[in-house]
């Protein structure tokens, strides 16, 4: 077992199966039911990801995770019609890659990034 990696995450959310849906359709992750307003997306191989139903969210004012994706145009244009915010388009981080920032449903920032080898 691997030590010293970010195992959880966990987002605040106002609608657990919309935000669920908004995920899924962007990521793949098929979030699963875990009791007492939580839902969770757990693979089994890596971070998992809870979601966590609240009352109030204050925009942009949540942690930010960066999801490694193959393709960040892609993935930007998608997000508007899943009802979504694209926050920072797509930016250049010399020798790294690229990174962005969207807004799920409820206003969590959620980056991306795209590693310079998937050009």
């Amino acid at each position: 077992m691997s030590f010293n990696f970010i195992a959880h995450v966990e987002l605040p959310v106002l609608d657990l199966d919309r935000t669920a849906a908004f995920l899924k359709d962007l990521f793949g992750w098929d979030f699963k039911a875990f009791g007492n307003g939580y839902y969770l997306y757990n693979k089994h191989n890596g971070t998992m990801v809870g979601l966590r139903r609240v009352a109030t969210i204050h925009r942009g004012d949540t942690p930010v995770f960066h999801v490694l994706v193959d393709d960040i145009d892609a993935m930007l244009e998608k997000v508007p019609s899943l009802g979504g915010e694209v926050v920072r388009g797509k930016t250049v981080i010399p020798v790294y890659g690229w990174y962005a920032v969207v807004n799920d449903v409820n206003g969590n920032h959620i980056g991306l990034y795209q590693a310079p080898s998937n050009q």
